[in-house]
């Protein structure tokens, strides 16, 4: 029996340098996540002394990532100083790539959208689709002009092998395995480009920008297109061994003979019965072919026999992967979104929370939380335009230890930044 090739085992260690990198991002997060906040109430929150909080502070707001905000009214005493996140430090372009559509948008440091792009159309081959995201960055690095952008997100469909930059597997967009989108964007734009699947994308978008911002632990379900899932543990986005985790659209929900065939070639998976692709199916099947993303809500609002139909059999399934998902992950909370539409998403969350509370759960284990996102759409393109900024600046102490993040002070060196 041959034996498998030995692995060296280590732990990282630490150095006054590697603490004294995440203690920068660390004071940086607090200041994003809390602002407008004083020193004071940095250091109290990152068990930080006062110096090592000043000294930071100082330092970024010579470089601008941080801007004064004013000072705190007291009773007492000189007012404290109050801080902010400086919304024009940077600016960084996301673009989603779904197989009916391509949204993009630029969004400053604050996450705030400044620009958006919005192509509906049906992407048939990888090469009308690089040429159709090529062309909506180019449009906002127009609308941008002059101002730096960091760097360009790509979220894509399916298991994304998100170190080299390539789609690995896409069931809803055949032709598109292997294709190195990193590599196409980098040199056509001159950015540094990161690519990620959509679904983790959209749960990093959520995380810093919306329903997501205060939660360490949670698992997020992207309903599109397809299903796909973002898992978030202690506030880093976990991908998996092979960059394919959370690939809950292809669990099966449904073992009977009657399962509805997926476009993975299996059977009775969850994304049969809950995808916008399953929905439009639904519909075309009873006739109806106005199918766009406003005739949805309309047909809601008629409470129209097959979508309500199609609902309740979705929120079914989603409900009992939920269930399932609480038992073997234990996150503090459930987020559900995606492009399906705001109404259509309320009505999941609404069933799922109503069947989660009703249902008889082991001792010692609450009824999971489950909230709908609040960026809807423009979650995976909003995520995506995070992606540079998380992927650098976000406190990961592995990531500095093994030389993969710089000092914020090098880092916003102009002649630093690709």
């Amino acid at each position: 029996m041959k034996r498998p090739p030995e692995r060296t085992i280590a732990k990282s260690g630490t150095n006054l340098e590697h603490a004294h990198l995440l203690n920068q991002r660390v004071v940086l997060d607090t200041v994003r996540l809390n602002e407008p906040v004083s020193r004071v109430e940095i250091a109290r929150l990152t068990a930080l002394s006062n110096q090592t909080v000043f000294n930071i502070t100082d330092r970024l707001l010579r470089i601008g990532l941080i801007q004064d905000f004013g000072r705190k009214t007291a009773q007492r005493g000189q007012p404290a100083k109050l801080f902010e996140i400086n919304p024009d430090a940077a600016f960084s372009i996301g673009i989603h790539f779904e197989r009916d559509h391509i949204a993009a948008v630029l969004a400053d440091f604050k996450g705030t959208i400044r620009a958006r792009t919005y192509r509906a159309r049906y992407l048939s081959t990888p090469e009308e689709g690089l040429r159709q995201g090529l062309s909506s960055i180019r449009e906002l690095q127009r609308k941008n002009g002059r101002r730096r952008i960091w760097g360009l997100g790509i979220a894509s469909p399916g298991p994304v092998d998100s170190r080299n930059g390539k789609v690995m597997h896409a069931p809803n967009f055949p032709g598109w395995e292997q294709v190195n989108i990193r590599d196409y964007f980098r040199e056509k734009t001159g950015l540094r480009v990161v690519v990620d699947n959509d679904a983790t994308a959209a749960a990093i978008g959520e995380s810093w920008y919306g329903t997501a911002r205060a939660l360490s632990n949670f698992f997020y379900i992207y309903v599109g297109v397809g299903v796909g899932g973002g898992i978030f543990v202690n506030g880093r986005p976990y991908r998996g061994f092979r960059g394919s985790s959370g690939e809950v659209g292809h669990f099966i929900v449904d073992r009977s003979k009657k399962a509805k065939p997926c476009g993975c070639g299996k059977r009775g998976c969850l994304e049969a019965y809950l995808s916008l692709t399953s929905l439009r199916q639904r519909l075309v099947e009873a006739g109806i072919y106005q199918t766009e993303l406003p005739d949805l809500v309309a047909l809601f609002e008629e409470r129209d026999k097959t979508l309500m139909a199609w609902l309740e059999t979705a929120a079914l399934h989603l409900s009992g992967m939920i269930g399932n998902l609480q038992l073997l992950f234990d996150p503090e909370t459930f987020v559900v979104g995606g492009h399906l539409p705001r109404p259509l998403l309320a009505f999941l969350c609404q069933y799922c929370s109503s069947s989660c509370n009703g249902r008889d759960q082991p001792i010692g284990l609450d009824a999971p939380r489950v909230l709908q996102g609040s960026l809807e759409d423009e979650a995976a393109a909003l995520g995506a335009a995070a992606l540079p900024t998380h992927d650098i600046i976000a406190p990961n102490y592995e990531g500095i230890a093994n030389g993969d993040q710089l000092s914020l002070l090098k880092l916003w060196d102009l002649e630093n930044i690709p």
